[in-house]
């Protein structure tokens, strides 16, 4: 079950740590009163926003922008490509996401160091005195993980499919850069793009050393 903090509050959470391409994309929420936000955001109903449909989703998404407007909500988002990924480790990518994304959030007047900070899964920020917690499945019980994790999921997902019109033949429109079935037969045919993670790709063989 959701938990609603009585007070201003930032979640985080990050999507696109295991796909074969693309970037790893981090969203920090702010909610000035996690507890309105569950009247405007959601029925009560949600326990895992990763199982919400797209419809869904981008109704969510949609509302968050409209009260972006008028100071309810804010969010900073922050994406780190397959060549930095591959450069500095998926866990240093995400991290200096997860800054940038705070980064924003100060420059919009946020106060971080005042403020709770609940990141899901084993995330952590890496600055001394914080109040920050991780919590395991946090986006299922924590609504402002829930809304970076919807923010972070269509961020990312809009740059796939949008990547999909430059890389043909990969399945990125449906696939969203994870290693299915068909996009690793596209690899093995196709060749790598520089899109790809080449670090991930140290199990697929046969891979054609062309870059796109």
């Amino acid at each position: 079950m959701i938990k609603y903090l009585p007070t201003a509050v930032i979640g985080i959470d990050e999507v696109g740590r295991g796909p074969l391409a693309g970037p790893v994309t981090v969203c920090a929420v702010y909610l000035k009163d996690s507890i309105s936000a569950k009247r405007e955001y959601f029925d009560g109903s949600i326990r895992d926003s990763k199982k919400l449909s797209l419809a869904i989703r981008n109704n969510i998404y949609l509302i968050i922008r409209k009260n972006r407007k008028i100071n309810n909500i804010d969010y900073g988002v922050s994406s780190r490509s397959a060549e930095h990924v591959d450069k500095y480790g998926v866990n240093n990518s995400i991290h200096s996401c997860i800054i940038s994304c705070l980064n924003k959030l100060k420059e919009k007047g946020i106060d971080i160091n005042h403020i709770k900070i609940n990141l899901d899964g084993g995330l952590k920020v890496k600055i001394d005195n914080l109040n920050q917690s991780t919590h395991i499945k946090g986006d299922e019980n924590y609504v402002e993980i829930a809304l970076a994790s919807i923010i972070a999921k269509i961020t990312r997902d809009k740059y796939m499919k949008k990547l999909a019109n430059t890389c043909k033949g990969y399945g990125f429109e449906n696939n969203v850069g994870y290693g299915t079935k068909n996009h690793i037969i596209a690899i093995k045919k196709l060749g790598i793009t520089k899109y790809h993670r080449m670090s991930y790709l140290k199990g697929i063989l046969s891979i054609r050393k062309n870059i796109k």
